[in-house]
């Protein structure tokens, strides 16, 4: 194989991860919107002074009366603020727009790494289909 199939085919496996890393973080931001999704409803289905479950762990849940209609959102690491449910909600849809635009974007860095991909694995078949017949007329 020729210097220049070789760089080729090192360039085609690059973007194939670079891809792949993509497509990861796209799933982790459709994770982080869906958790974000529940916690919006969760906190627009809570009535002060009701009776409510808090999840703590996997499968473990704590009763609990909910005495105001405020909850404590994080701001920075350990460092996190009370607000009312109303502005909570808004910081959490914020927070979506903002992930929606993030996918965005790695959407469509994903579709142009993939035309990238398709045009250089076509010309890598080509020049390999080249090189064969290359070899076939030497024989």
């Amino acid at each position: 194989m020729n210097e220049d199939l070789r760089q080729k085919a090192m360039a085609l496996e690059i973007y194939n991860q670079q891809l792949q890393m993509i497509q990861s973080e796209i799933a982790s931001i459709r994770t982080l919107k869906s958790e974000i999704m529940n916690s919006i409803k969760t906190i627009e289905s809570i009535d002060v002074d009701e009776e409510t479950l808090i999840p703590v762990g996997p499968g473990v849940f704590l009763k609990a009366k909910i005495v105001d209609d405020k909850a404590l959102i994080g701001v920075k690491s350990d460092i996190y603020v009370e607000k009312p449910f109303n502005e909570v909600v808004e910081d959490l849809k914020k927070s979506v727009d903002d992930l929606d635009k993030a996918e965005k974007e790695g959407m469509k860095k994903a579709e142009e790494l993939a035309k990238a991909i398709a045009a250089l694995r076509k010309e890598l078949q080509a020049e390999i289909q080249k090189a064969q017949q290359a070899q076939e007329k030497k024989e």
